[in-house]
Order: C-alpha cells, then sequence, then structure tokens
C-alpha cells in the first residue's frame, strides 16, 4: 500500500492556514507521499464551514496540482452551555467516533505513517493509538509555548493555588521570569473550566512520537535548548522536537496592489510608516482607541492603522470585533490633523501585503506568533502590544530573549488603558533610536 499522512486542524485561521503550509511542506518532499487533511466544522458557527474566511483557500489548494486532498468531517452536536476554549476542546473530543471511522476508512488503501494533530486536538491520541497510528502535534505558537504546555503538570504540582494569585514571577525552563498575569488567562486559575481540559492535553504530550512547531532555531535558542536537555519533563519523556518554520502561509495572502491602503504606501518614504494592527480578533474601547489616536500624533511618524472597536457580536465566548465607526470613536479632528501623514482603515487590511512593503519601518502588534513569524520574515520590528491568549508571554520573549520587539508597558500591566505618551515613547524609541532600528 502507499504511504500517507493525515493531518487534523482546527478552524481558526491562523492553525488551518499553517496546517496546509505543513502539508505543503510534507508535498515538497515527496511527490508520491498521500496527504489528507481533516476539516472540521466550527463550533462557534452555524454557518457551513464552506462559508469560512479560509475556505477559498482550502479550494484553491484542492484544486491545484499539489494533490492534497481535504475530507469534511460531519459536524456535531456543539456541547451546551460551553464556552471559549472549553467549547472548542469539548466539541474537538466528540468528534472521536468520525475521526477514528474515517481514519478506518482511508487504513484500507494506505499505510498512516504519521497523524498530525494541532495543538488543540491532542485527545485524539486516543484514537491514534486504538489504530496504532503514530501521533505527532503541530504547534502553530512559539517552542518556548511548546515548553510551556510540557511543563504544566509540574506547576499544577508545584502550587496549590491559583496561578493568578502568586506573588512571585514564576520560572518556565527556556524563558524569562515569567508575572503570573503574563499566563493565558484560561489556566491563571484551576476553577476555570479550560484549566482541567488543557492539564489533561498537556499530559498527552509525553506520549506523542514528535512535535512539530511553526518556528525555527535561531529565533527561540534558549526554548530550543531547555525542550532538547529535557528541563520541561523533568520526571517523564520530552517527545523529539522538530522546528518546521517558519510556515507563514502566504499564497494565502496574495499581493494587494490594488488595495487603498497599498497605494497610499506606495507613496511613501522608505521605512518611515508605522503599521497597527491586531489580529482578527483584536479590537478596542472608545477611550483605548482614543489613547491611541493621541499616541500616534504625538509621535510624529507617519502611520497605517487598522483599527476594530468594541463591542462586537460575541460567539461561543469570544467577542467579534467590529469596524470602527471612525466619526464617534477616533477624537475631533485627529483625521484631518493627521492627513498628510496618516491613514486610518476601519476594517480588514492585507497584513502580508502591507509588511513586505518597504514604506513599513515598524509594527505595533498584539504578538500573535503568525504575526510575529510575518514580521520576522520581512525584517519588521515590533512594539509590543500583547491582547490575549498567549501573546502576553510571547511578548515577553520577543522583548527580552531575542529583542526583537521595543516593550509598550511593563510586563504585568495588562489590564490599564495604556495611555497615550507610553504609545508616543515606544514610537519614537522604535523608530528614532538606534536601539530599535537595529
Amino acid at each position: 500500500m502507499k504511504e500517507g499522512v493525515v493531518l487534523f486542524p482546527t478552524t481558526g485561521a491562523g492553525h488551518l492556514v499553517a496546517m496546509i503550509e505543513l502539508a505543503k511542506r510534507f508535498r515538497h518532499h515527496s511527490h508520491t507521499l498521500s496527504i489528507t487533511v481533516f476539516l472540521i466544522q466550527d463550533p462557534f458557527s452555524s454557518s457551513p464551514a464552506t462559508a469560512a474566511p479560509t475556505s477559498l483557500h482550502v479550494k484553491s489548494v484542492a484544486s491545484s496540482d499539489l494533490n492534497i486532498n481535504f475530507i469534511d468531517l460531519s459536524a456535531v452536536e456543539p456541547p451546551e452551555g460551553a464556552e471559549g476554549l472549553a467549547r472548542l476542546l469539548i466539541y474537538i473530543d466528540k468528534l472521536k467516533p468520525l475521526v477514528s471511522e474515517a481514519l478506518s476508512s482511508l487504513s484500507s488503501t494506505t499505510t498512516i505513517s504519521a497523524f498530525v494533530l494541532d495543538m488543540f486536538c491532542v485527545t485524539m491520541t486516543d484514537v491514534a493509538a486504538e489504530l496504532r497510528i503514530p501521533a505527532y502535534v503541530f504547534f502553530t505558537g512559539a517552542a518556548a509555548a511548546v515548553g510551556g504546555v510540557l511543563y504544566r503538570p509540574t506547576l499544577d504540582r508545584m502550587y496549590q493555588q491559583d496561578l493568578k494569585d502568586l506573588k512571585e514571577p514564576i520560572e518556565i525552563p527556556g524563558w524569562p521570569l515569567l508575572p503570573p498575569s503574563a499566563l493565558p488567562q484560561p489556566i491563571q486559575s484551576k476553577k476555570y473550566p479550560t484549566y482541567k481540559l488543557l492539564l489533561e492535553a498537556a499530559r498527552r504530550y509525553p506520549q506523542l512520537e514528535g512535535i512539530l512547531v511553526n518556528t525555527f532555531s535561531e529565533l527561540e535558542p534558549q526554548a530550543m535548548e531547555a525542550l532538547a536537555k529535557g528541563l520541561c519533563v523533568p520526571d517523564g519523556r520530552t517527545p523529539p522536537v522538530h522546528t518546521v518554520g517558519p510556515l507563514l502561509g502566504l499564497a494565502a495572502a496574495p499581493e494587494k496592489s490594488d488595495h487603498e491602503c497599498i497605494k497610499w504606501l506606495d507613496q511613501q518614504p522608505t521605512s518611515s510608516v508605522v503599521f497597527l494592527c491586531f489580529g482578527s480578533l483584536g479590537s478596542f474601547t472608545k477611550e483605548q482607541i482614543g489613547e491611541m489616536a493621541r499616541g500616534v500624533e504625538l509621535s510624529g511618524h507617519r502611520f497605517l492603522w487598522s483599527v476594530r472597536e468594541q463591542p462586537g457580536e460575541v460567539r461561543g465566548g469570544f467577542p467579534r470585533p467590529i469596524d470602527a465607526d471612525m466619526d464617534k470613536v477616533l477624537p475631533a479632528g485627529f483625521v484631518e490633523r493627521t492627513s498628510e501623514r496618516g491613514l486610518v482603515w476601519p476594517t480588514w487590511v492585507p497584513q502580508v501585503a502591507i509588511l513586505s512593503h518597504p514604506a513599513v519601518g515598524g509594527f505595533v502588534s498584539h504578538c500573535g506568533w503568525n504575526s510575529t513569524l510575518e514580521s520576522v520574515w520581512f525584517g519588521v520590528p515590533l512594539i509590543a502590544w500583547p491582547l490575549y491568549a498567549e501573546q502576553r508571554m510571547n511578548a515577553i520573549l520577543l522583548v527580552q530573549s531575542s529583542g526583537l520587539a521595543v516593550e509598550l508597558r511593563e510586563p504585568g500591566e495588562y489590564e490599564s488603558v495604556v495611555k497615550a505618551e507610553l504609545l508616543e515613547r515606544a514610537i519614537k524609541r522604535l523608530m528614532d533610536d538606534e536601539e530599535g532600528r537595529r
């Protein structure tokens, strides 16, 4: 029988696109390997999977000559009462019978050498074990974050109280010292519904055949050393960790040379523009948007700013940003005063095309890992403004370990409104100082 691999991503754009890029990487190394990607229904949406923003990318790859096969798994009923990440994790667990059936069917014609799971699909190791298929995890975040997951059971044993209540910094191998508030919110308290789910997932990692990480060793030498020495699983096995990044999905974001933002950038000097953009879920209150406007105005620098505001639709516990009503959220006269050097865009922007533009000299970012890799790829330095999930930890990593980002405010100070003067100072440091340009 022919040899094959099966990949199982979640529905988030960053997770799905990166997994498809991994499938392309497999194809690059073998033209005979059978490659299959399982697709699941979004548990946060009542729309069919074909309506998802990533569906066009999937269709494009499926119709290409890459010979990558996609299988849509039937939807199951989303868990009642579960919100946020807990909803996703429980939903994936409910897919086990369907996944087992699909793998068994494929196994009749293909020797499956690897079942590659998204970092949130580790529960599927049960299915892989039953069918005697080697299971791997593809981690779309940093290698340091892999170390954090592997070390989670150790932290659970070390601290009886909630991590959010600790007064001292937390030590995790491969990381700088972390203030407790920098940890992802779902693991800060043992009372949270997601805490137990994520802890159980972390306990499965030592059973894996290996971990594939969307990073490269030169970006995270301390984390890779900690993983290689087994420091993150002090009382057990650390699976082999393989760097496969950067996987960027550049083909999923083709050049948008006709976009108004790109046309505006074409008129700006080289490396003169600060780009402010905060990912698909990044949004701000009117008060915070007002402070941001004052900050970029006080900086005196050219800027391109993608503004999304709250409140948006809440689906499954995740607030959805809405396009900004600039007349309501921006300070009076701001657009007119800055029209000669700034462009405010109230909706989605083509981030990859913007970061690759020679006029862009700095990036104010939420420190999502895909955005981080894109900034590194295009050589654009960062101002770290983390918002949620693991982004606070990423920001500390980028500022203290790699020196790729300028700090906006002290680690641990996440809840208060960022004042204009802090943003002004960070932009000037990034764009004017030798340290920032380095």
